[in-house]
């Protein structure tokens, strides 16, 4: 098999045949991008947590920063207000920022990638090496639809993404940027959707694993605190005047009598016996209908009480979860999620035992966030949240394929475009 896979025959035969998958996997990916652009962009009603964001801009009549830091999502919102006085229409104003942001991200990861770590990845052909680095970023990055959905989503994974990247950089391939930087990406990811912080605690958790002599190194302590000032100094207004920040979290009038937390755990419930289908989602009222009905039901009071009391449901709910993060894992990123689990059996003799450190420490990256975002949801996590991960992870398996032989990553890339373009041959087929 060796010598097959080392014979000149197969060899040039792949170097053609991953030109034509993966402008076969660019052009389908550009057809689903249409297809999310009309169901969603062009989408006359409202998508999603759209209708909270849409209030939020009407609102925006004036530009004052002390009422701005005192909104949710203070970042989106500083944006959205600028661009609505130009389009006069909240709805159209926070898909539109919520699009360039992602392009904006995009157009970075591509050209850091070309910039930093370019090498050549099939071949001495530039543009075949440009075209499939392309490919697989752009098939990848988007395919989720956020982009197209006005909230503030992908408007903090488009800050986050190039602050993670910069500060691997730093910590890991001892590049040069500016802690400051770093910090302030954080700052507006984070302040414009909390559930970043599950992810840096996910990071900083992996690298106590990987790198634990590095954790309290000066870049990684500068970094921390910059994003302390700059998450303090667009929360400036809330913290004068009631000593706390802000954060865009979805939350159950108190006065109604229920919770998020309860809501979530009654829909699990309901999910595991079989008395609702898992795609059907209950609202407060439900809940409250529900209590009126089972006065003497007693809720849990947090995730901890699940785990002692309801023990069975917590861990089926964990296994559930994690069923269907690894089918959207592969789904979503095709054989380059495996190619790192696998990794240590592909790599070349002799790689650095350094390097084979750093790809697991962002497998470790990747699952440790899925654990949190898992036990945070309960109820069903939503894939959405990987959208920082889903990036990281496909931008590192790309460059740590440069540690197999070129054979091997011929077959790999061409191995993510066939799979990527039968998945859209089934979505069509559907």
């Amino acid at each position: 098999m060796d010598k097959i896979i080392k014979s000149q025959s197969f060899i040039a035969f792949n170097k053609k045949a991953v030109s034509f998958f993966a402008i076969a996997f660019l052009v389908v990916n550009l057809i689903l991008q249409f297809q999310f652009f009309k169901y969603f962009f062009l989408n006359p009603y409202k998508n999603g947590d759209e209708t909270g964001y849409v209030y939020l801009v009407t609102n925006l009549k004036t530009f004052d920063l002390s009422n701005i830091s005192s909104l949710n999502a203070q970042p989106f919102a500083f944006v959205c207000f600028f661009f609505n006085q130009i389009f006069d229409n909240p709805k159209f104003t926070i898909r539109f920022v919520s699009l360039l942001a992602s392009l904006l991200c995009f157009v970075f990861v591509f050209n850091y990638y070309k910039k930093n770590k370019f090498c050549s990845l099939i071949g001495v052909n530039k543009f075949l090496n440009n075209l499939v680095l392309f490919s697989l970023f752009f098939g990848i990055f988007f395919i989720a639809s956020t982009h197209f959905v006005g909230s503030s989503d992908g408007f903090s994974v488009a800050f986050a993404v190039p602050g993670f990247i910069l500060l691997t950089e730093n910590l890991l391939n001892n590049k040069r940027h500016h802690f400051l930087v770093i910090g302030l990406l954080f700052a507006l990811s984070f302040t414009s959707r909390p559930t970043f912080i599950f992810v840096l605690v996910a990071y900083l958790l992996s690298f106590i694993l990987f790198f634990p002599k590095q954790i309290f190194s000066k870049k990684l302590i500068f970094a921390g605190l910059s994003f302390i000032l700059f998450t303090s100094i667009i929360n400036f207004s809330p913290l004068i005047n009631t000593g706390k920040i802000v954060l865009d979290v979805k939350e159950i009038p108190e006065e109604l009598g229920t919770s998020w937390f309860e809501m979530n755990y009654l829909m699990a419930k309901k999910w595991d016996a079989g008395e609702i289908p898992n795609t059907q989602w209950l609202s407060a009222y439900d809940v409250i209908a529900f209590k009126k009905q089972n006065p003497n039901f007693i809720f849990p009071k947090n995730h901890l009480d699940i785990l002692r009391n309801d023990t069975g449901l917590f861990f089926r709910q964990m296994a559930r979860m994690f069923t269907l993060a690894m089918y959207s894992s592969f789904r979503y990123m095709y054989f380059l999620f495996p190619f790192l689990l696998f990794y240590a059996f592909l790599k070349e003799k002799g790689t650095n035992r350094l390097d084979v450190r750093k790809v697991y420490f962002t497998v470790s990256f990747y699952f440790i966030s899925l654990l949190l975002f898992m036990i945070y949801a309960f109820k069903l996590m939503e894939f959405r949240w990987m959208n920082i991960l889903l990036v990281f992870y496909t931008f590192y398996a790309i460059d740590f394929s440069k540690g197999i032989s070129n054979e091997k990553r011929i077959v790999l890339f061409n191995s993510v475009f066939v799979v990527g373009i039968s998945f859209f041959i089934l979505r069509i087929l559907k």
